[in-house]
C-alpha cells in the first residue's frame, strides 16, 4: 500500500466521520426542536390532569420541603413531588420552605421557579437546540474545511520533496 493511497483513506475516513456525527447532530438538533414546539404548545391541564401523563402542561403554586444535590420535593395542595435535579456549585440554603412555581408536563415536574430556584428538570424537553445546530454546523464544514486544509499541506509537502 502506497503513503499516498494510506493518506487518501484517512482523510476520506475522517471526512465521513465529522459528516456522519454533524448529520447525527442535525437530526438531534430537529427531533429536539419538535419536543420543544409539543411542550410550548400543549394545552393547559385540566385539575384531574395535572399528575396525569396527558398531553397537557400547566404551572402550579408549590411549597418547596427539601433540597438535596439529586432532587428537590415540593408540596403542590397536599400532594408531595419529587423532582430529579443535578444542582452545582453550592445548594440554595433557604429554598426549604419558599414559594415556588412548578411546571408540570405530561403529569412531570420540568421546570422550578422561586425561592432562588431557576432550574429545568432532566425531564424538560430539549431547551439546547440552537446549541446543537452550532454544533452541527461545526463539523458539517469546518471538518471538510480542516481535512481540505490538510490535505493541501500534505500536498505542498510532496510537491517539496520531488
Amino acid at each position: 500500500m502506497s503513503g499516498e493511497g494510506f493518506v487518501r483513506r484517512k482523510a476520506m475516513l475522517a471526512l465521513a466521520g465529522f459528516l456522519t456525527v454533524g448529520a447525527m447532530l442535525l437530526v438531534g438538533s430537529l427531533f429536539g426542536s419538535v419536543g420543544l414546539d409539543r411542550f410550548r404548545h400543549a394545552p393547559t391541564c385540566s385539575p384531574s390532569q395535572v399528575f396525569t401523563s396527558a398531553y397537557c402542561r400547566i404551572a402550579v403554586d408549590a411549597t418547596v420541603t427539601a433540597v438535596t444535590r439529586k432532587e428537590i420535593v415540593v408540596d403542590v395542595d397536599g400532594r408531595r413531588v419529587t423532582a430529579e435535579m443535578n444542582f452545582h456549585g453550592p445548594l440554595p440554603g433557604t429554598a426549604a420552605g419558599a414559594p415556588v412555581r412548578v411546571t408540570i408536563y405530561q403529569g412531570v415536574p420540568v421546570h422550578i421557579e422561586g425561592g432562588g430556584l431557576n432550574h429545568d428538570t432532566p425531564g424538560a424537553p430539549a431547551d439546547r437546540v440552537g446549541e446543537l445546530r452550532v454544533a452541527a454546523l461545526l463539523f458539517l464544514i469546518g471538518g471538510p474545511v480542516l481535512i481540505g486544509v490538510g490535505a493541501l499541506r500534505h500536498a505542498d509537502r510532496r510537491a517539496g520533496t520531488r
